[in-house]
């Protein structure tokens, strides 16, 4: 993609998108067609469940979901998200054409809600948050924070890195002067050559990459670190994300380092926790540093159990089953009544 991304880029600008949000994953929205239609005509369901990204789920099962009801579940937005879109009209018409036909639209936070609904307004009574959340499990599985002693601290970042979602601001905050000796930073995951780069140029950060390792795998490192990180830049749509690793660090009761603009969805969630000391401007430095310094010198205590309880999966599931039970009775009454079921 970042190949044929540089040659398309001059008409993607034409058009004021990015050439991400034309990815050959797209394609789908044609070839999966056929393979939609058949799995509905197959399986006779009471609801059509589509989740995006990539948005080509979406644009297919809009195409041939006929009287089925439909449910848009968008966890990334494609349109208004600076990922993919530069303002343009183009993004937000298609995407708009195919959600004109749902029965429900569900997304994950706020900041996403509202970015929809600037986009397409007439959702309102449609559109539902459901956090991604945690595996409840994960509060059994705490630890107190121990005494580090002497040894340096240990950050984690569990997830990928590529694009602009990359570690220079931290890594930069790494080799100050007041870092050194006393941080190691752990990248697990997915990471990409641009990041590998960055750590090559900064030998004297003490930085380890590992590959990606299964769920509860990464679930112990987390749980083993001193500091969970999230980066959240804004180029990326970070400012709208509460990606599943926040909500997971939570839950296992670690500080964590939030890169995250002030007033983002991460941003507003800390704070409304009272851990706001973890959070740091994702392009400043000194910034990061400070956070880093007041996560080490005075560890926050973990967010009581009761205090996430909405962000628990199986009640957020609950939820979820609540609302294609819903969807699935509205139709079902439509259809006896002798009414055609109306996805508008």
């Amino acid at each position: 993609m970042a190949v044929v991304g540089r040659s398309i880029d001059p008409l993607a600008r034409l058009l004021r998108v990015k050439p991400e949000a034309f990815a050959p994953n797209n394609a789908w929205a044609l070839t999966g067609r056929r393979l939609v239609r058949n799995a509905i005509a197959r399986e006779r369901p009471d609801v059509v469940v589509a989740t995006s990204p990539p948005p080509s789920a979406l644009f297919a099962t809009a195409s041939v979901a006929g009287n089925t009801p439909f449910v848009a579940d968008v966890r990334d937005l494609w349109a208004g998200n600076p990922y993919y879109d530069r303002g343009s009209r183009v993004l937000a018409s298609l995407e708009g054409r195919a959600l004109s036909g749902t029965a429900a639209v569900v997304t994950v936070t706020e900041g996403c809600r509202v970015n929809l609904l600037a986009l397409h307004p007439e959702l309102k009574a449609r559109l539902r948050v459901f956090p991604n959340g945690f595996d409840p499990t994960l509060l059994g599985r705490r630890l107190p924070i121990a005494s580090r002693g002497d040894r340096p601290a240990t950050l984690i970042h569990a997830g990928a890195l590529y694009g602009d979602r990359a570690p220079q601001a931290l890594l930069n905050a790494l080799a100050r002067p007041e870092m050194q000796g006393r941080v190691q930073l752990q990248l697990l995951g997915a990471v990409d050559g641009k990041t590998r780069t960055m750590v090559k140029d900064l030998p004297e950060v003490d930085v380890t990459i590992s590959a990606p390792i299964p769920w509860d795998g990464a679930i112990e490192r987390v749980l083993a670190a001193d500091v969970a990180v999230v980066i959240n830049a804004p180029e990326t749509g970070g400012d709208m994300a509460l990606p599943t690793k926040l909500y997971e660090a939570l839950a296992l009761g670690r500080p964590v380092l939030a890169l995250a603009r002030a007033g983002s969805d991460t941003a507003r969630l800390l704070e409304h926790f009272g851990l706001q000391a973890g959070v740091a401007d994702p392009g400043d430095a000194r910034s990061i540093a400070a956070a880093i310094e007041r996560l080490l010198a005075d560890p926050p205590p973990p967010v009581p159990p009761e205090a996430l309880a909405e962000f628990d999966r199986d009640r957020i599931a609950a939820r979820y089953a609540a609302l294609l039970d819903e969807v699935a009775t509205r139709s079902s009454n439509a259809t006896s009544s002798g009414t055609t079921f109306s996805r508008r």
